[in-house]
């Protein structure tokens, strides 16, 4: 029979620690199975650090039959914004399918979720580049959720040729900081973390604008070192008003120190059409190659209807390698 048995990457005790452990890695071993050994699943010590965030709630369970893990689960409940919402995730190791773990595990993120007064549910899915296909859409069909945004996880070699030096429009400045940006500008960047949250393309996503100020910026900041990851940031500076106006921004973790990630890129509607999106990907790549020569790949995911930065990437290099849907899911009030 299997149990479900609460876990947590702030425990200190040895055995938890063990289980939390355990969650992680079939959460890896998932991952590895539906996605191949080049997987997007982050380190035990990577999902601790999370933990660490002001801005969700998480609960986690590790699905056991016996001693022995057969899945995994979680819920990400934001706690600034977005409160009627929370992130849903379900795992379970290839050899235990089929038998009802999923299942249970599907159930127990919906009843937390619900207990947490959430009432809109997300979730992901995903599958290689090969095919439009989500194999497994029948199922997470079954459970209530409907597509809601299809992406294109796509990568770029990063030694494979020069990089160009970016061309950056009369009246605007690119500043380029590793790990850490100057105080002065952190309302700057929460500004722009807000409109991240909006201008981009959503598909059929029902989410609000996220509230950011200079103390979630900094507190985002701790949890990324946390998480023992580096990051370089580029930003566009329109010096007529002296402010921030675009930004992109990647993450190396320390477990995958070939692999970086590229985070968000976002360039405000006010100051688009003077090929800002561009500079700022062009000269944080250069960046990233003097900071982190060790960066072999940068990964990126666009969703399908971002036309424009598909098409910035497509010239720059990047390559199909994936696909990721984000499924929704109505709950009652009552």
């Amino acid at each position: 029979m299997t149990s479900l048995v609460p876990v947590s990457g702030l425990d200190t005790d040895p055995a938890e620690r063990a289980r939390f452990d355990a969650w992680a890695r079939v959460l890896e071993d998932v991952a590895c199975d539906e996605q191949g050994e080049d997987h997007d699943a982050w380190s035990a010590e990577e999902l601790r650090g999370l933990e660490g965030s002001a801005s969700k709630r998480r609960l986690q369970v590790l699905a056991l039959d016996g001693d022995e893990p057969v899945g995994a689960a979680g819920v990400i409940a934001p706690l600034l914004d977005n409160e009627g919402t929370a992130q849903l995730f379900v795992a379970v190791l290839p050899a235990h399918r089929h038998r009802g773990v999923g299942d249970a595990l599907v159930r127990w993120a919906v009843g937390e979720a619900h207990t947490l007064g959430r009432t809109t549910l997300h979730a992901e899915t995903q599958w290689g580049a090969d095919t439009d296909d989500d194999p497994f859409a029948g199922w997470v069909e079954r459970h209530g959720f409907e597509p809601a945004q299809t992406v294109l996880r796509s990568d770029l070699p990063v030694h494979e040729g020069e990089v160009p030096e970016p061309v950056v429009a009369d009246g605007y400045r690119l500043e380029t900081h590793v790990d850490a940006m100057p105080e002065a500008d952190l309302a700057d960047r929460a500004f722009l973390a807000r409109r991240m949250s909006t201008d981009v393309p959503l598909g059929d996503l029902e989410l609000a604008e996220e509230e950011w100020d200079e103390e979630r910026v900094r507190g985002e900041d701790e949890r990324t070192r946390a998480m023992g990851r580096r990051v370089v940031s580029t930003f566009v500076r329109d010096l007529g008003s002296g402010r921030l106006v675009g930004y992109t921004s990647i993450q190396c973790p320390q477990a995958t120190p070939h692999l970086a990630f590229q985070h968000d890129t976002l360039v405000t509607r006010e100051h688009r059409g003077h090929g800002l999106g561009l500079a700022l990907k062009l000269a944080n790549l250069r960046a990233l190659a003097q900071a982190l020569p060790e960066v072999r790949t940068v990964r990126t995911w666009n969703a399908e209807e971002n036309a424009h930065m598909l098409a910035v990437n497509r010239a720059m290099g990047f390559r199909p390698s994936g696909r990721l849907r984000t499924w929704q899911r109505h709950l009652d009030r009552g």
